[in-house]
């Protein structure tokens, strides 16, 4: 069995300010003097980690709004707590400064996305995974994949999730580390991080990069996705997706501009209330442009 980091002395992610738990934890839908009052535990884990994935989504419209963010898990935990969502930076950072908060003992691991079976497999950096002990036990979470596994994983090789469609293992591509194979269909092929623990400093240009190259698939297409115990949904553009845990996915095109706020709003819990309606409408038409020159582009 693959062991997870044993550094120390490396960084921590920091406490969270009371005001800031409570919030949070009231974003989660979770009792924030219950969960407060409970020890550290293998079943508050999955709590969280569950409402964590199926409350606050994986979102990019923030790039498109043009907004910038750093690596800080504070100030990522401050988007949440406003309403916000983010990527896997802000999405685990801020769950691991909860963690912490929490009394948890959390580390950080430059991981590596493959989006594409073509696409060289390793820890680049375009991703954030999370581990943590608890009761003596190793867990992988990852509440930053969008449509990754709604629960907490235990970091022993084998399969697991609805109908074992997950799979765990020791990477090929990373000496040491572990490789997450994602499920048929799924937004991406897999997810490979060492068990060598880091921190900020070692994610900041990847996250300046697909933040802001043009090249970047995070700037390229507006998405929004989560996974609930249902299943996972996903916009990408102006097309929304439901791949539901039993029977076939679904796709529909989103009417216009009011569907696209109302589904934000009610279907992945991201109201953008703080964003004056012309910067969304702008977004907006964007997405239509886009979606025009996607359907010129496959006639032709």
């Amino acid at each position: 069995m693959i062991k997870p980091a044993a550094q120390a002395d490396l960084w921590r992610p920091p406490a969270l300010d009371d005001a800031v738990v409570t919030a949070y934890l009231d974003r989660l839908g979770l009792d924030s003097a219950a969960e407060r009052a409970d020890p550290p535990s293998v079943a508050q884990l999955h709590r969280l980690h569950a409402a964590h994935v199926e409350r606050v989504p994986y979102e990019t419209v923030w790039i498109a709004l043009g907004e910038t963010r750093g690596m800080d898990p504070v100030e990522a935990a401050g988007y949440l707590v406003a309403g916000r969502g983010g990527y896997c930076y802000q999405l685990n950072g801020a769950f691991s400064a909860l963690l912490s908060t929490l009394g948890y003992r959390v580390s950080w691991h430059r991981a590596g996305v493959q989006g594409q079976a073509d696409d060289p497999a390793g820890d680049n950096g375009n991703h954030l995974a999370l581990t943590t002990v608890v009761d003596g036990r190793a867990w992988w979470l990852d509440t930053g994949l969008g449509d990754g596994p709604l629960d907490p994983v235990p970091l022993v090789a084998g399969a697991f999730g609805p109908d074992d469609r997950f799979r765990l293992r020791p990477s090929d591509a990373v000496p040491n580390g572990w490789r997450f194979d994602h499920e048929p269909g799924g937004a991406f092929v897999g997810m490979d991080f060492p068990t060598t623990a880091t921190g900020p400093a070692a994610l900041v240009e990847k996250n300046i990069e697909i933040s802001t190259s043009p090249t970047s698939g995070m700037v390229r297409v507006v998405t929004v996705q989560h996974r609930t115990p249902a299943g996972v949904r996903i916009i990408r553009g102006r097309m929304l997706t439901e791949r539901p845990v039993a029977g076939s996915a679904t796709v529909q095109e989103l009417s216009g501009y009011a569907h696209w706020r109302d589904v934000l709003r009610e279907v992945f819990r991201l109201p953008l209330d703080d964003v004056p309606d012309g910067r969304l409408r702008a977004v907006w038409q964007r997405i239509e442009a886009d979606h025009a020159a996607w359907q010129r582009n496959d006639a032709s």
